[in-house]
């Protein structure tokens, strides 16, 4: 744990350390999550579309699912 000063406008600096540990760049954006237990502040993906995919693992089909969503709606009304 890396305990930094905050400067009277709210900004604070990340140790090189951890800096280079998890990639954060001059200009990079990062999220800042409130959690029970405080702030937690994590980098931005600098393409969020690359990083979300495959985010989903296992064996299944989206298309399946609804096609067997209208067949059942197809057999309630039948």
């Amino acid at each position: 744990m890396a305990i930094v000063r905050i400067s009277p406008k709210g900004q604070i600096l990340i140790p090189k350390k951890l800096r280079e540990k998890y990639g954060v760049k001059p200009g990079g954006k990062a999220h800042l999550i409130e959690g029970p237990d405080g702030i937690v502040l994590k980098p931005a993906p600098s393409d969020p579309i690359t990083a979300a995919c495959g985010f989903l693992e296992g064996d299944f089909s989206l298309t399946q699912d609804l096609i067997n969503e209208h067949k059942a709606e197809r057999n309630n009304e039948s």
